[in-house]
């Protein structure tokens, strides 16, 4: 297969693209950051630096690139992951602008198949602040619809993918998360028996 990566500097685009490589496919890779064209380089992909945002440029990209399957993971995450719902204020750009500009380009380039990466936002309905929360919840809805959308019209092959939040054990946002999972056990057994080493 020949792949376009969009977003493969990313937590889940460079292991991605490492196992497409391996895999015997043509990779190419999308990414803003001109400092992981080597990384991305050495692991046999071809780069292309660009914003998604950008539309010409995307569409100019993808022709070039010819790919058979599309893969969407443009996230704006910080490196320790979205903590707060305003963590998600340029990957919600991303969903919905770069979404519709990446859409356009895979089918103006003849792409057959146009993966994403998604998932579902859980919050209590008595948070502080839903703002930030449900403008991020709009944003994934948008992004999915648009893909449906395209798939209904026969442009394109469309599969939505809804991860966990587990993305691998060395992605900082799972070690934070583990971390956090231990402090929590380790509070329990002490509430339990406070002679256990280390408890406070």
């Amino acid at each position: 297969m020949n792949v376009f990566v969009a977003g493969g500097s990313g937590v889940i685009g460079l292991p991605l693209v490492r196992a497409l490589v391996t895999a015997g496919h043509q990779v190419t890779a999308l990414t803003r950051s001109g400092a992981k064209r080597n990384q991305l380089r050495t692991l046999g992909a071809s780069v292309v630096i660009g914003d998604a945002l950008n539309r010409e440029a995307l569409i100019a990209a993808l022709e070039a690139a010819y790919p058979t399957h599309v893969i969407h993971q443009l996230t704006a995450l910080p490196k320790d992951g979205a903590r707060r719902p305003s963590d998600l204020a340029a990957t919600n750009r991303l969903r919905i602008n770069g979404t519709r500009n990446l859409l356009e380009a895979a089918i103006t380039a003849g792409a057959r198949r146009f993966i994403v990466g998604s998932f579902a936002i859980l919050a209590p309905r008595n948070a502080v602040d839903e703002a930030p929360r449900d403008q991020a919840a709009a944003a994934v809805r948008a992004m999915e619809h648009q893909v449906n959308e395209a798939t209904t019209r026969r442009s394109i092959e469309g599969i939505i993918l809804r991860y966990g939040m587990f993305y691998g054990p060395d992605t900082p946002s799972t070690v934070t998360m583990i971390d956090m999972v231990r402090i929590l056990m380790i509070m329990g057994w002490c509430r339990r028996d406070q002679r256990l080493q280390g408890c406070p």
